[in-house]
């Protein structure tokens, strides 16, 4: 029987929930450069599906991911961008969501972390669907 995600309403994948998924997605992406491109679009997606970002992490997140979809801005230089930003020191807001912040909208994501994982197993598949991943969640977002 495959269960549903109460977030992100993904079905999960051979009793594979989104955070089992998405732990295979870091090892990929960490041990080969192929896979490891679309890093920052994986991690943006499964944390705003998953309700993790702070409601400053989350507006700060939509900016870089039109930052790279739409203005062809680097990932790497949102890397940068990312270690000055997100500075515990010189920031005052967390990135994770902290209690007592307002409840999130629920959105019907038109795609998944499910919908990518069986394509992980060819790079070029792989990293075209994280891709898609990111514009659709990205404009999923704005419209709500």
């Amino acid at each position: 029987m495959n269960d549903i995600c109460s977030l992100c309403d993904a079905v999960s994948i051979d009793g594979l929930a989104c955070q089992e998924m998405f732990d295979e997605f870091l090892a990929l992406e960490f041990s080969n450069p192929a896979y490891g491109k679309v890093h920052m679009l994986t991690v943006s997606c499964f944390m705003i599906q998953h309700l993790r970002y702070s409601d400053p992490a989350l507006v700060w997140m939509q900016e870089k991911l039109s930052d790279v979809l739409e203005n062809g801005v680097y990932p790497s230089e949102i890397r940068l961008q990312m270690t000055s930003d997100m500075d515990q020191a010189k920031r005052a807001w967390k990135i994770e969501r902290q209690p007592g912040e307002r409840e999130l909208p629920h959105i019907n994501w038109s795609i998944t972390i499910a919908d990518v994982y069986p394509h992980k197993d060819d790079p070029v598949s792989y990293c075209a669907w994280v891709e898609k991943w990111a514009r659709a969640t990205m404009e999923e977002m704005i419209s709500q």
